[in-house]
């Protein structure tokens, strides 16, 4: 089976969109004023994981985009159970969560669009080492 070698539109931008929204986030979370020693280690270890899970969909590791998705998936679920309460505490925060919980929808549409799904099927990532 041929390999293509050009990524699809939708699939970088997909990954464009995701990492808006964790610039986004970063921006949020600075606006929050929570900064206990755990939460900082926690945004800084989800950036590291995201930024590893784009490097594999960008490599073509089509497990990597369904747990993207997964993340993606938490996220906005986090969002939307905690959404009346944050915006109560930190309403800008929530504010600027709130647009990113909307592109990252859209980024998640992206990833499994045709031809991303296409692009995936027809490509063979390399093996990780």
């Amino acid at each position: 089976m041929p390999t293509l070698e050009r990524r699809p539109t939708d699939l970088l931008n997909a990954l464009r969109l995701v990492v808006f929204c964790v610039s986004i986030e970063g921006l949020g979370y600075a606006f929050s004023g929570n900064y206990s020693v755990g939460s900082v280690v926690g945004v800084l270890l989800g950036t590291v994981l995201v930024y590893g899970l784009l490097r594999l969909v960008h490599r073509g590791v089509n497990w990597a985009r369904f747990v993207l998705a997964g993340v993606i998936g938490l996220g906005l679920l986090s969002s939307l159970l905690s959404f009346s309460t944050a915006y109560r505490l930190h309403p800008g925060a929530t504010v600027i969560d709130l647009i990113s919980t909307l592109f990252s929808l859209i980024a998640l549409w992206l990833l499994f669009t045709t031809q991303s799904n296409a692009w995936f099927r027809s490509y063979r990532a390399p093996r990780i080492k």
